[in-house]
């Protein structure tokens, strides 16, 4: 990688400080608050929704808020653990863990359905526009990632192809005192 760390990479890196901020406030928000995180429109809709789906009581209810809001909060700590990954590559100037990236966007991505499909069942504009931009922050993240893989394990496979099909150049020696003219 060298000194300059790869745009997807740094991308996913951007897309982790804003879930970080916004996801872990929001499930520490909703886990301390006495009323269980029913003051934020998005948590409610995804906690009424579950319940209904579910047939949960109101104690089910106040549980579901509980493990969405921790779902939240485990996957704004796993944006952190790519974030530490990504500073220590950028230090010791190497590539970031692939596999610590591709299972924190496939978990985030999950995540968001659970918060998108209720806010499109409620119907409120807001709430939809929301997670909606939300998703495509992270599905840009995605898309990045696997078009930068695309074009690595393209040129991997070119030059693979090139030193296969040319043979290593075969060196003559010529006679001494044998000169050499150039030829236009």
């Amino acid at each position: 990688m060298g000194s300059i760390p790869r745009l997807g990479s740094v991308n996913a890196a951007l897309v982790s400080v804003y879930f970080v901020r916004v996801w872990g406030t929001d499930a520490v928000r909703a886990l301390t608050s006495p009323f269980h995180g029913f003051e934020d429109p998005s948590h409610a809709t995804a906690a009424t929704y579950f319940r209904n789906l579910f047939d949960f009581t109101l104690d089910g209810l106040i549980r579901t808020a509980q493990v969405l809001a921790g779902i939240k909060l485990v996957v704004a700590v796993a944006f952190v653990a790519y974030l530490i990954d990504f500073s220590r590559a950028l230090v010791m100037r190497r590539e970031p863990n692939r596999e610590t990236l591709d299972w924190v966007l496939l978990f985030a991505s999950i995540a968001i359905m659970l918060w998108a499909w209720p806010a499109l069942g409620s119907g409120q504009p807001g709430l939809i526009r929301l997670h909606a931009t939300q998703f495509l922050l992270l599905t840009g993240a995605m898309v990045v990632v696997v078009v930068e893989r695309q074009i690595e394990e393209g040129a991997k496979n070119a030059s693979v192809t090139a030193t296969e099909s040319d043979p290593s150049p075969t060196v003559t020696v010529a006679p001494a005192g044998a000169t050499f003219q150039k030829v236009r």
